[in-house]
């Protein structure tokens, strides 16, 4: 119920300011905050709405069950991350997430944010056109004696190395099959190799000219929507790679063979010069154009706010990703 109270308010808010003087939209911040910790600090908890977002959820589970993608991420999920059933990462499966849904109730979720819920350890970053020092006070108003009832811990993730699992799910009655492929990596974001492996995935995959997406797509059309991703703890030395594409299931020996084919060429040979330096630009100019988005702006100063980070870590990683040479890369 409050995720749906706060989108409704983001929508008033942006239909509100539209237009407005710069006055209307520092006041419309204020009221804004004002009325997201009424929310957080003192939920009503409506037995209506807890069964309809209960309903809504139960709804979604259900369509998960013929879907190729979320079955597909679910196995891969739970097998790369095996954590044992009572962890607080372990993932459920579907059944098992139905049976938690239909014996919750309201009382549990009141007494977990009683429990949980506080501003002890909270992170706030705002992007727009605001005024710091009015703001800051207000914030500290509203959340600053907010104390959270528990104490924090951070939830440590952990590195797997589960044996190789090649499965097929049948799903007959989707017209379309999903492929995904991952391993996992003992890496940090922080680690000397962490710009390069960085720069051959968005050579290899992260990028409409990438070579997986040249060879799968544009030269065999054998696949509607595909590529690589990497990814990697800041805090814990936990990594994956990523490999997903969208095709028709006949088609499904020719994607394989060519992925297979495209990732061994690029670790018997690498990439080119060429390749390099036109990757350089492309993934530098990619992170840039995301540091002019609002959004993702402040949900990056929150996280550095939390690790104790600054811009200065995005200068260096990015210096070295310009500095990087196709031997590294490969």
């Amino acid at each position: 119920a409050l995720r749906d109270e706060l989108a409704k308010l983001q929508a008033s808010v942006s239909v509100s300011t539209e237009g407005a003087s710069i006055d209307t939209v520092r006041a419309s911040l204020g009221q804004a905050l004002s009325l997201a910790a009424d929310m957080l600090r003192n939920p009503s908890f409506p037995q209506a709405e807890f069964e309809q977002i209960r309903r809504q959820a139960l709804t979604s589970l259900d369509s998960q069950r013929t879907d190729p993608s979320a079955l597909a991420s679910l196995q891969l999920g739970r097998h790369l991350n095996p954590y044992p059933r009572k962890h607080w990462l372990y993932q459920g499966s579907i059944e098992e997430r139905e049976q938690e849904l239909r014996a919750l109730t309201l009382d549990d979720v009141r007494r977990c944010h009683a429990e949980l819920v506080g501003a002890s350890h909270a992170e706030m970053a705002i992007v727009g056109d605001f005024d710091p020092a009015s703001t800051a006070k207000l914030v500290g108003e509203l959340f600053g004696d907010w104390q959270s009832k528990a104490p924090y811990a951070r939830i440590a993730t952990k590195f797997y190395d589960p044996r190789p699992l090649d499965r097929v799910i049948e799903t007959p009655d989707k017209a379309n099959a999903v492929y995904r492929a991952a391993m996992k990596l003992e890496l940090r974001d922080d680690d000397p190799d962490f710009a390069a492996l960085v720069l051959g995935n968005y050579i290899f995959g992260g990028a409409s000219a990438s070579r997986l997406y040249q060879r799968v797509r544009e030269k065999e059309g054998i696949s509607y929507s595909l590529g690589s991703g990497l990814s990697a703890s800041s805090e814990d030395r936990v990594g994956d790679f990523l490999i997903v594409a969208i095709y028709a299931p006949e088609n499904r020996a020719r994607l394989e063979a060519a992925i297979g084919e495209e990732l061994r060429r690029v670790l018997d040979e690498g990439f080119s010069a060429t390749e390099i330096e036109n990757g350089k630009r492309g993934l530098l100019d990619a992170r840039k154009l995301a540091r002019n988005q609002d959004g993702t702006l402040a949900g990056r100063i929150a996280g550095y706010l939390y690790l104790g980070r600054t811009f200065q870590w995005d200068i260096d990683l990015e210096r070295r990703i310009a500095a990087a040479t196709p031997d590294q890369v490969r």
